[in-house]
């Protein structure tokens, strides 16, 4: 049994490469002319231990190019960074001047910081903080932060560029000598030009509910976050999950993709989830179970995220019954193994979850839970390398956040295979001697079958940026 189940978790860090999808990272370069061009904006995150929701608005993204200064976003949109750790979401789409453009500025406001205090058992959710931009006074509220790319965007006529925006919160958001959160709040951004078929430009996740479809042109309409419609495209390449395809899409559901923009800025999907037909959801990090072992009767969940009936629980923690669920299933990653790998008896602190139900006379009812993509920081620990063969093996991570809690202190093993990308480093050949360095790795958070302990199966491995 045990040999059954290695082979599934084998399986599941195979397919996680594969739906990441991989590329050479190319500048972005066109032949310029006087006609527009778009240029895409995403969003990622660097986290900070116990900071569980980092919201600010971003009022405006501006260019500075040799011609002028256009804008790829100037609708004011509210975006929570501790939630894009390890993943990479859509933020704006644009058409801009073909131009070369060597920095950006962001115009940011209202800074908002959830935490929970892991100091309780189970972790509950901290005091109130008031957020601040620093070093200025405790009333400011707006800021703007002028970020030089690394290499010029080079944006050419009717062609597409892509900007990927990284908002470190571990180097923004100020802690006192014990380390906890004074609510100051110094924007460190990183930004850089990508192409869209890059490893660092492509979407790994956007959910949203289901607008419409259209079978016919083989795409279909997501309300997607900070209150977007994207159209999305498929074709025979894209991976639909349980057996969906574009014909059997209707409304009302809640469906997850991973995919490259367009030029007209829609997505091509290289995979698309169904996560639930169901209307109603709640989506956060695992902060406790009950009971501890065996099958979950009850998840007290930190809600980052909720369907438009739910809205007044986000930011707060709740405890959901889940005892009469049956239905477990796993983002993009659906065959006989699914159940193996994750059910009622392999929830636990520090994985994000979604919850799918109805809602009726201000009741939620549970019926599905679904385990998402995650990111995990930490410090990787020396000598905790492990080599098979080529990038398959493992390697251990020192976590100080909610997982490292769930571990009592014990580091994370992540699980590598040849499908997994990794960013600014190459390879797990590196990492042995790289020493104590900060990594993220971005994947599904399992129980292992093996050692009944939890173990990453990581689609990304990335060491951080360094300003």
């Amino acid at each position: 049994m045990k040999r059954f189940l290695g082979i599934a978790l084998s399986l599941a860090l195979a397919l996680l490469g594969a739906g990441c999808g991989s590329s050479s990272n190319s500048s972005t370069s066109t032949p310029q002319s006087s006609q527009p061009a778009g240029v895409f904006v995403t969003g990622e995150d660097a986290p900070l231990a116990s900071v569980v929701g980092f919201n600010v608005t971003i009022n405006s993204i501006t260019l500075a190019g040799s011609k002028g200064s256009p804008q790829v976003l100037s609708t004011p949109t509210t975006v929570d960074f501790a939630r894009l750790l390890g993943l990479r979401s859509p933020l704006a789409f644009n058409t801009v001047p073909a131009d070369t453009y060597t920095s950006a500025t962001f115009s940011l406001a209202n800074p908002a910081i959830s935490w929970v205090d892991m100091s309780t058992a189970p972790p509950s959710m901290g005091a109130p903080i008031s957020a601040y931009f620093s070093p200025t006074t405790n009333s400011a509220t707006e800021t703007t932060v002028t970020v030089n790319f690394p290499a010029p965007m080079v944006v050419g006529s009717n062609g597409l560029a892509g900007l990927r925006m990284e908002f470190d919160i571990r180097k923004s958001v100020a802690v006192n000598g014990s380390g906890q959160v004074t609510g100051a709040v110094n924007p460190v951004i990183y930004a850089s030009a990508v192409q869209a078929s890059d490893t660092n430009g492509q979407v790994t996740d956007l959910t949203g509910g289901l607008v419409s479809a259209n079978a016919a042109n083989n795409s279909f309409v997501i309300q997607g976050p900070y209150g977007h419609q994207l159209t999305v495209d498929v074709n025979n390449s894209t991976q639909f999950n349980s057996g969906w395809n574009i014909n059997d899409l209707a409304a009302p559901a809640f469906v997850g993709v991973q995919g490259v923009y367009q030029a007209d800025g829609s997505l091509m999907a290289t995979n698309v989830e169904v996560i639930t037909t169901s209307q109603a959801f709640l989506s956060g990090r695992v902060l406790a179970v009950n009971p501890t072992s065996g099958p979950v009767q009850q998840i007290t969940l930190w809600v980052g995220e909720t369907s438009a009936d739910l809205v007044g629980d986000i930011d707060t923690i709740q405890i959901i019954d889940v005892s009469a669920v049956s239905q477990y299933d796993m983002c993009f990653f659906d065959n006989l193994f699914t159940n193996a790998l994750f059910n009622s008896s392999s929830v636990i602190v520090g994985q994000r979850i979604f919850i799918g139900g109805s809602y009726s006379n201000s009741v939620f009812t549970p019926q599905m839970i679904s385990l998402r993509f995650q990111g995990v920081y930490g410090t990787l620990n020396p000598g905790s390398v492990n080599i098979d063969s080529g990038n398959v093996g493992s390697f251990q991570l020192q976590n100080n956040a909610l997982i490292g809690y769930s571990l009592g202190g014990a580091p994370l093993t992540v699980g590598t295979g040849n499908g997994t990308l990794f960013v600014n480093t190459t390879g797990l050949s590196a990492l042995q001697s790289a020493g104590s360095t900060p990594l993220v790795a971005g994947g599904l958070l399992f129980v292992s079958p093996i050692t009944s302990t939890p173990v990453m199966a990581a689609a990304v491995v990335a060491e951080p940026q360094q300003q």
